[in-house]
């Protein structure tokens, strides 16, 4: 069973509208719709936005209906590398708002957990092949996750902008619960807007529903392609 997780409506609709016949099933406020794409059993749901959220919305996929493969779909705004509408193939993931170095832990480490996250890597050079199969140029990078709409470089402390990456509100939180489930995972992220830029916010609003279908449809290519 695949399980796939987005934050809003718009980025999980082209998804649900491939189910046919869906089952619904209601656990924790968050509904979930059982179907099949190709040759896939999945699991979809709308987590909500945020960390919390999109935790709950992990263990129940993993622990309800076990699901052994989780990948996130949705938006993010760009922080160094990238332009709006380039698809970004995440490698690797961080908290942008976790600080306990006080007790000796590396910025952004919760306490017991790794302080990057990194999907299984054979997960990762699949969808990269797909990717190029499919005709679909991408970029791979890192997502810094925070309980916050970055709109300054300033909200986010130590990150590093030698790296192509992207800052959003689910994915590090999702590689978490994967992590600690020993459960694979994969990240997609569209940017909708960059950091800091003059017309973020004006981008964001712009190119928010459009990225936001354009995930869920690449999503959907790829789980076709999936093996």
């Amino acid at each position: 069973m695949i399980g796939i997780i987005a934050a809003m409506e718009e980025e999980m609709i082209i998804l649900k509208e491939a189910f046919e016949n869906p089952i619904e099933t209601n656990l924790l406020g968050i509904s979930f719709y059982e179907g099949k794409i190709g040759k896939h059993d999945i699991v979809l749901c709308r987590s909500g936005v945020g960390k919390v959220n999109a935790s709950m919305a992990t263990a129940c996929l993993i622990h309800a209906f076990e699901c052994s493969l989780i990948i996130n779909t949705g938006i993010a705004g760009g922080i160094t590398g990238v332009e709006p509408e380039d698809i970004v193939l995440v490698g690797s993931l961080c908290y942008a708002d976790v600080n306990v170095c006080s007790f000796g832990y590396a910025f952004g480490q919760i306490p017991g957990m790794p302080n990057i996250y990194y999907p299984n890597m054979n997960l990762l050079i699949q969808v990269k092949q797909i990717l190029k199969k499919l005709g679909y140029p991408y970029k791979e990078g890192r997502v810094y996750t925070s309980d916050s709409f970055i709109s300054d470089i300033n909200q986010i402390e130590r990150v590093d902008r030698t790296l192509l990456c992207v800052a959003e509100m689910e994915g590090a939180a999702i590689a978490q619960v994967c992590t600690k489930a020993m459960t694979d995972f994969i990240v997609l992220r569209y940017v909708s807007d960059i950091v800091g830029h003059p017309s973020q916010i004006d981008d964001y609003q712009q190119f928010e529903s459009q990225m936001a279908r354009r995930s869920s449809k690449i999503c959907l290519e790829i789980i076709r392609n999936l093996e």
